[in-house]
């Protein structure tokens, strides 16, 4: 089904202002579609009557909802948190109140439902938050841009900027997992997801120290020759910064993203090493592993070897100038060989490609929304 973009105002003035928008946006999250922007949270004062301040935010969600179904789901959400709209649609306080802005460029007019907003280009503390996030989008009736509209409005002093942040409720379906390994080939961008969900979700990280092994330039020149010695050493330096992790536990933490998981050691060596190397090194690492700790989650990140080798030449790392299409394709046949194979992990697969997630910020949340679809299959 087709994404539309549709954006939303949301609003409140009665008991925890900001928990009420959280909570809202969770929902929209969970029952609307992606939520791909989100505003700064403001306040202001009550329009149209007396009441208390308002907080305001808007944000630009993809749904497959048509317009009418979309109205009927924001109904129900904001019952659910407790309010109830009079008959006699005065304005007045409320816990929690959800306005569809627009719908794509659509134009809809009818008894319980007009798009654009027919007072959205009078509302200072619309305009204002839709500033942040859809300064260029243009009113299908004005012809106007959300910016042009701003220069006609004169009060923006009276809605006041606020520190606390929303946070995207795409992160909630990871929060549950205490130790998510970002998993894939080489240059596929496992640290930078890895740094990106560890300052997200407020978890401690782990980062693979590659370039403390002293054979792996070596390897790349003398693959033969270097092989075992390579293999052996990132699987003691692996099962020692795993092992000392459980004694640095971070209590202010709530969970480990880890940038490898130890069954890396055992793929890679499955393709570099001869046939009596790997059995003597396959002994080795199940006596060394067996009481490492476990992820609860692994995100399987896949690339095609040609974009591969374009993140490796960008990256400049000199070491890895002689990797070639063929060694990544091995690398990866053994991947997903080995984590097919296991069927009681919990192992999500994630095709990356043409997503820049480590420059692009919108990359970065395409990536989240993938895995979020992914955990509720």
């Amino acid at each position: 089904m087709k994404m539309e973009l549709t954006y939303l105002s949301l609003g409140s003035n009665i008991g925890d202002r900001e928990s009420n928008i959280q909570s809202a946006l969770n929902q929209i999250d969970r029952k609307i579609g992606n939520i791909i922007s989100i505003s700064k949270l403001y306040e202001n004062p009550s329009v149209g009557f007396d009441g208390d301040m308002f907080y305001n935010c808007c944000i630009g969600v993809e749904t497959i909802l048509k317009p009418q179904d979309l109205l009927n789901i924001l109904l129900i959400i904001e019952k659910k948190a407790g309010r109830i709209r009079k008959k006699d649609k005065r304005y007045s306080s409320r816990i929690i109140d959800l306005d569809i802005l627009f719908y794509q460029d659509q134009v809809i007019n009818t008894n319980d439902l007009i798009i654009p907003h027919p007072k959205l280009h009078l509302r200072e503390f619309v305009i204002k938050p839709l500033l942040d996030i859809a300064n260029s989008k243009i009113h299908p009736k004005s012809k106007q841009s959300i910016l042009e509209i701003s220069h006609d409005l004169n009060n923006f002093s009276k809605v006041i900027e606020i520190e606390n942040k929303l946070y995207n409720p795409v992160l909630n379906s990871l929060k549950s997992f205490n130790n998510i390994v970002v998993e894939g080939n080489i240059g596929i961008g496992k640290t930078s997801l890895s740094k990106k969900l560890s300052r997200d979700l407020n978890k401690n990280i782990i980062l693979e120290a590659f370039e403390e092994n002293p054979f792996l330039e070596k390897f790349y020149e003398d693959p033969k020759r270097y092989a075992l010695n390579l293999e052996l050493t990132f699987l003691v330096d692996r099962c020692r910064q795993l092992n000392d992790y459980k004694n640095q536990l971070d209590l202010f933490k709530t969970g480990v993203v880890f940038d490898y998981d130890i069954i890396k050691s055992l793929i890679f060596a499955g393709v570099t090493l001869t046939e009596n190397d790997f059995n003597l090194y396959r002994n080795i690492f199940y006596f060394m592993t067996k009481d490492l700790i476990k992820p609860n989650l692994i995100i399987f990140l896949m690339q095609s070897p040609e974009n591969l080798l374009l993140n490796i030449e960008k990256r400049g790392r000199y070491f890895e100038k002689n990797i070639k299409k063929n060694y990544l394709k091995k690398i990866n046949q053994a991947y997903i060989k080995s984590l097919k194979s296991k069927t009681d992990w919990n192992i999500l697969f994630v095709d990356v490609s043409n997503i820049d997630f480590v420059e692009n910020q919108s990359d970065y949340l395409r990536i989240l929304f993938k895995i979020k679809e992914g955990l509720r299959k």
